[in-house]
Order: structure tokens, then C-alpha cells, then sequence
């Protein structure tokens, strides 16, 4: 009887809100495996080691060691051209390049978490170790961080699509 019940529920929802009945299906029939998460603060001393081990390596004049994580930035191109977490590439650059990658950690990151998420199941679904960077940029600067140009020049804008987030006063917000 539960069943029956549950399954009427189910077409009646589709029929009187089938766009939201179909978002709600699509998201319980593909979730797939639990796609770990990393906090900003973790993620902040990856980079920061990195950074201090690339700037060792350079100034005694050596090849720095690879990292044993990738930072991925999903978002468009429009948001990645204002600004950029230190040391992430494109998903465009991490994809033609993937095999360099095969052996790291993923960390995604897009806006808030959804975009990212959404692309961590993809590479978890091809066999790779990933991470979801949940809060994303907008918990990055929240966090009062440093983000960069795509050229690697300190910014304070950072894009956020509309103007319903907040960002901390010392940073521009880019919507366009």
C-alpha cells in the first residue's frame, strides 16, 4: 500500500511540477558515490605549502616538486577572466591535459559548491581521487583569502553571477 501511495505522490508531483520533479529524480538516481569535501582552511595550507615549496625550488634554482593536488575552477570563462583561487587552472586546461593529472587529487571548485559537485561526480565516475571544494570561491573570499588574474596578479574583484551573494567590503563583486 506504502508503495502505491508513494508512487501516485510521485506522478502527481511530476505532472504538477514536472521541471522540479524531473531536477529531484535526476539528482536521486545519479548520485552516485559520496564525493568527499575539503574546508577552506585545508584547502589554504595545500596552497600555501605550494607556494612555499615552489619559491624554495626557485631560488635554489631547481624544478619544483609536483604537488599531489590539482585545483580545478569550473565556472564560465566570463567568471574565470576576473579572477581565479592561486594556483587552480581552468576545467578547459585540466581536461586537455589530463593524464599530467592522473595520479593527484582534484580539488573543483566553482561559485558555491553546485557546479563543482556536479563535475566531481563525473571525474569520480572515470576513476579519479576528487574533492569538492563545498563553499567554493564565495567561502574563499568570505575567508578574506587572496585571489588572482589569469595571468597571476593579486585582484580584489572576484565574479559572482548576481548581486543576491554578499562579499566582504574589500572586494569588488563582478556580476557581468
Amino acid at each position: 500500500m506504502y508503495k502505491s501511495v508513494a508512487f501516485l505522490a510521485l506522478v502527481l508531483f511530476c505532472v504538477i511540477e514536472p521541471k522540479i520533479a524531473a531536477a529531484q529524480i535526476l539528482d536521486f538516481f545519479s548520485s552516485g558515490p559520496a564525493i568527499e569535501t575539503i574546508e577552506t582552511a585545508d584547502l589554504n595550507v595545500l596552497i600555501t605549502a605550494r607556494q612555499q615549496a615552489e619559491a624554495k625550488a626557485t631560488a635554489a634554482g631547481e624544478q619544483p616538486e609536483e604537488a599531489g593536488f590539482v585545483l580545478v575552477d569550473v565556472r564560465s570563462d566570463a567568471e574565470q577572466k576576473v579572477s581565479l583561487i592561486p594556483g587552480a587552472i581552468t576545467k578547459a586546461a585540466f581536461e586537455k591535459d589530463a593524464k599530467k593529472y592522473q595520479d593527484r587529487t582534484v580539488i573543483v571548485y566553482c561559485l558555491s559548491g553546485g557546479r563543482s559537485k556536479a563535475y566531481a561526480k563525473q571525474l569520480v565516475g572515470k576513476g579519479a581521487k576528487v574533492k569538492n571544494y563545498q563553499g567554493s570561491i564565495l567561502a574563499w573570499v568570505n575567508a578574506e583569502l587572496p585571489l588572482v588574474t589569469p595571468e597571476g596578479k593579486p585582484t580584489n574583484r572576484v565574479h559572482t553571477v548576481s548581486d543576491r551573494y554578499q562579499v566582504p567590503a574589500k572586494y569588488e563583486q563582478v556580476t557581468q
